[in-house]
């Protein structure tokens, strides 16, 4: 019967011990276990209702809507009652929007929440989402222009509301607001220089 050596009983562990430590690491925290939503918006899922893809679609300097979803965790009903700015930059008047228990609601699709203030397209504006459930979700929102795949959401509405409030304003088209200014194309990918 042969007995190994001291050393290469010493090699031997020297090879294993490296290679279970990072076979024990296998199987915990895979990356695609991680939520990794990609998106123009802010995101804040650290409540009962998701906020998600959060951004303000300005149609004019000071006028725009909140565009985005909310997805209810509860098993029951929730409501976002109101949308604020700490700093003042942005105010919304809505009737709260009813998110059904386990549900969600597009914001560009199935609801209006008009936004009026001081920002432009290309700001980041702090919002602080209001809900019935107590909780409130702070938000850094960009501001995004309606080009490309903005040009669907229907601005009307918002607008209707904000002409109230801004009456008597200059709108982007009459004062030749570029940020509002929309390229041909879509800007293709950076490729190879």
């Amino acid at each position: 019967m042969h007995h190994l050596r001291p050393t290469a009983i010493a090699g031997l562990l020297l090879a294993l011990v490296p290679a279970a430590m990072t076979l024990s690491s296998c199987g915990f925290d895979y990356p695609t276990d991680r939520v990794n939503t990609i998106a123009a918006g802010e995101n804040n899922r650290d409540h009962s209702v998701d906020a998600l893809g959060i951004r303000v679609l300005a149609t004019a300097t000071g006028k725009g809507r909140l565009i985005g979803a909310l997805s209810n965790n509860l098993k029951d009903d929730a409501a976002l009652d109101a949308v604020t700015a700490p700093d003042g930059e942005a105010t919304a008047t809505f009737e709260p929007v009813q998110v059904p228990a386990r549900e969600s609601v597009n914001l560009a699709a199935d609801v209006v929440i008009p936004l009026t203030g001081s920002f432009t397209a290309g700001d980041v504006i702090t919002l602080e989402l209001a809900f019935s459930t107590g909780e409130v979700a702070s938000l850094n929102v960009p501001v995004v222009k309606p080009c490309f795949q903005y040009t669907q959401i229907p601005a009307e509405a918002a607008d209707a509301a904000a002409d109230e409030e801004h009456a008597g304003e200059a709108h982007a088209e009459e004062t030749g607001d570029a940020r509002f200014n929309c390229a041909d194309d879509a800007p293709e990918p950076e490729g190879e220089h």
